[in-house]
């Protein structure tokens, strides 16, 4: 109970420095004039407000996700308790939920953070980072979800909820302008087609030019080309049956990330040698301290393709009503980047015959393409609608197959160390199947239980290449990474039964109280890159985790007041992760962990036209034993803090409407550190940074035209995405700049 009540006082002595500002919490549909009305989610499977959810529960409906100008999975992340992200290219998004995800790539691993799109499981992170658009809301659930959405998401579980067809027509059309010649257009095209069937056709659009420079060619660089489609068919033959078709379709094609070496030019580490070289440099880089320029092999690039299909078949029955849910996707990913944009000085490359590994640095390169397919198929029975006891009974199936080649060209000079050209595949076939069930039993009109249980066999079988390149290299084995050329083929299977057991009891005034235990779990995983011949064709152990949870759902004053709270405690079993060592080396290892913190979220309408809200959160992620004991696990800030405010009244001919969001992010690693660095480990460390945001629009009465002026970032803050760290140093990935723009959008209704 001491902890609890630290963790508790922790949390409200945050919210109480920020009330008077107030963040994106719950993203809930509100009728000013009346109070906070409710939101419908299926978290759970079922039909029923968020509010009575016994879960870690944020959600963005359709509203806040228009009038907070949200357009991209990352604008969800900010505005989520403990939930942050990092993006190493427009394929390879990373997800951390109360400092838990997963940083490898490989084509044999699977991300922490599972996730959905209209409850079809996303295998490839690849695949998991499309554009925001025509929803009927965004969930994410925090923490282990073992039960229920079962594979794979021992972190947490985001699911996108796309609007569906309906009979009535609509349209909608908007497009936004911006700095950077940003355009985003959407277009949304319903109705029916005959009686019994609809359709709906969404499309966006969004590009802009580059935020970083090319120092050498001055090409662009951060740039953004995406074309996003989906098509839905819904036939109902009757009531009692509903049939739905859905096709989504994704293409990105960028030139790549700016990968610059800031902010290590700055970080002090004590006994950096390299760092401290660097340091003595910064006075003759082109680019000074502009962290917009960098160097990149002039052919970089990053693309993206996404094909989806859903088939989604609901049939009501007097005992209860079944869903069956069957899926495939296929993603296509590519691209080639210069890993450190360290080409020093623009001089020229040194090339063959001049010995290496003595001259400049000439090349440092990555270069990936990666296929992945996978199909999967769910089929459940839910109690009915009007049941006193709700229960769910189902059977899954997932089976991928993913094809993943890597090289890597790095060329060295004046440095003592060899350089390499290097390729790896990995050619994974995965099966998973699952069986589950969940109860929730009610004892009396105020004191629920529940009880939910999953089993769950997955298994992998991996081919493995090691290779090199070049015929006239005359080091053994595989240059710059230790190690015989390979050819390896192994296989493995893991299973765990997982679950969660939960009570929950309703006040007299209505508010909620619950408790839980759930068990969450995550199959081993074949390294990628694999560049230890002993370790290839040797998997992990699966990931393994239980977790603790107390919370409160409360609303206040007539319901213009939601205050929900939830602390947690989790403890971790061969936590995967990734790292790139001192001796460049690609390591994936395991440890154990303990998870611990709070998450306080509130919304209020005090008076018409009036919305607030706050989010505070603590987190404590550090590993718990081993040579890492008390490393501080990466994407774990301490703290977190969201506020936003907004303002509607009436004008003369319409409505006007004024939104500002502000986010801080306490300090954090991207990177576990070494147990033998740790005390001066902070090459990897991204500094604490806030970001402010704003909107402004005015509506047209009775036209529904709505024209509107934005800005994110406006405060210009610079600061990383993601710091890769490369022979003592860091290299960075900042995150966009200030943008602003102005937007028109006109609705049939």
């Amino acid at each position: 109970m001491t902890m609890i009540r630290r963790m508790v006082t922790r949390c409200l002595v945050a919210a109480a420095g920020a009330a008077a500002i107030a963040p994106p919490a719950f993203a809930q549909e509100v009728d000013r004039t009346s109070g906070l009305e409710e939101i419908i989610v299926t978290a759970q499977k079922r039909a029923e407000s968020a509010q009575d959810v016994p879960i870690a529960l944020t959600v963005f409906d359709s509203s806040v996700l228009t009038r907070a100008n949200i357009t991209r999975i990352e604008e969800i992340v900010m505005r989520t308790p403990n939930f942050t992200m990092m993006r190493v290219n427009v394929g390879e998004p990373q997800f951390y939920i109360r400092g838990v995800g997963s940083n490898s790539d490989s084509a044999a691993g699977d991300p922490t953070v599972g996730v959905f799109q209209d409850e079809i499981y996303v295998g490839r992170v690849s695949g998991a980072a499309f554009d925001v658009f025509d929803m009927e809301r965004v969930e994410v659930l925090r923490g282990p979800q073992g039960t229920l959405f079962g594979r794979n998401t021992s972190g947490g579980a985001v699911n996108f909820i796309p609007k569906r067809p309906e009979q009535d027509f609509y349209a909608s059309a908007e497009l936004s302008y911006g700095n950077y010649d940003a355009i985003d257009g959407r277009l949304v095209v319903n109705g029916g087609l005959t009686d019994s069937l609809a359709g709906r056709l969404s499309l966006s659009r969004r590009e802009h030019s580059g935020f970083s420079e090319n120092i050498e060619t001055g090409a662009d660089l951060d740039d953004e080309d995406n074309w996003s489609v989906r098509g839905q068919l819904l036939f109902t033959p009757s009531d009692s049956s509903r049939l739905l078709l859905g096709y989504d379709y994704v293409k990105d094609d960028t030139e790549g990330h700016a990968r610059v070496p800031f902010p290590v030019f700055d970080t002090g580490q004590v006994g950096a040698g390299n760092n401290l070289a660097l340091r003595a440099l910064r006075a003759i880089w082109p680019a000074g301290s502009d962290v917009r320029k960098a160097y990149s092999v002039p052919e970089s690039f990053q693309e993206r393709e996404i094909n989806g299909l859903t088939v989604r078949y609901e049939n009501d029955a007097s005992y209860g009503s079944w869903t069956v849910l069957g899926g495939w996707r296929n993603v296509e990913l590519s691209w080639l980047e210069d890993l450190d944009g360290l080409k020093p000085f623009g001089f020229p490359p040194v090339t063959p015959p001049f010995p290496q590994p003595y001259g400049w640095v000439l090349k440092n390169r990555d270069e990936a393409d990666e296929d992945a397919e996978q199909y999967s198929l769910e089929v459940r029975l839910t109690s009915p609608a009007d049941a006193r006891v709700f229960w769910v009974a189902g059977l899954y199936y997932f089976t991928e197959t993913v094809d993943r080649t890597e090289s890597f060209l790095t060329q060295f000079s004046l440095l003592p160390i060899a350089g390499g050209d290097v390729t790896f595949v990995q050619d994974v076939d995965s099966d998973s199947y699952a069986a589950f069930g969940q109860i929730t039993y009610p004892f009396t009109d105020r004191f629920s239980t529940t009880l939910g249980l999953r089993y769950t066999e997955d298994e992998k079988e991996a081919r493995q290449i090691g290779r090199n390149n070049d015929p006239n290299d005359a080091t053994p084995g595989i240059p710059l990474f230790p190690g015989q050329p390979y050819d390896v083929t192994a296989d493995d299977s893991w299973d765990s039964v997982t679950g969660r057991l939960g009570v929950d009891y309703r006040t007299d005034s209505g508010q909620l109280l619950y408790a839980s235990a759930s068990k969450g779990f995550k199959s081993g995983i074949f390294p990628s890159q694999n560049n230890v011949v002993q370790n290839v064709g040797v998997a992990t152990p699966e990931e393994e985790v239980w977790s603790y949870e107390i919370g409160a759902k409360t609303e206040w004053f007539d319901r213009t007041l939601r205050v929900n709270l939830a602390l947690f405690h989790m403890d971790y079993e061969d936590l995967q992760l990734f790292r790139l060592d001192p001796q460049l080396r690609l390591v994936t290892f395991t440890e154990d962990t303990v998870n611990q913190g709070a998450e306080l979220e509130i919304l209020a309408a005090p008076a018409e036209g009036l919305e607030l809200g706050l989010n505070a959160a603590y987190l404590k992620a550090e590993v718990d034993g081993g040579l890492n004991d008390g490393g501080q696990l990466p994407r774990a800030p301490e703290h977190t803090l969201g506020a936003f405010a907004e303002y509607s009244w009436p004008v003369a001919g319409g409505g006007l409407s004024v939104r500002g969001e502000f986010k801080w992010t306490d300090d954090y690693r991207t990177e576990i550190p070494y147990y033998n660095d740790a005390p001066n480990w902070r090459v990897t460390e991204i500094e604490s940074y806030a970001l402010l945001d704003a909107r402004a629009a005015y509506q047209l009465e009775g036209r529904n035209l709505e024209f509107s002026v934005w800005g994110k970032n406006l405060t210009d803050e610079e600061y990383p995405l993601h710091i890769i760290p490369f022979l003592g140093n860091g290299f960075s990935i900042f995150a966009p700049p200030r943008t602003y723009g102005v937007a028109v959008s006109w609705k049939s209704r």
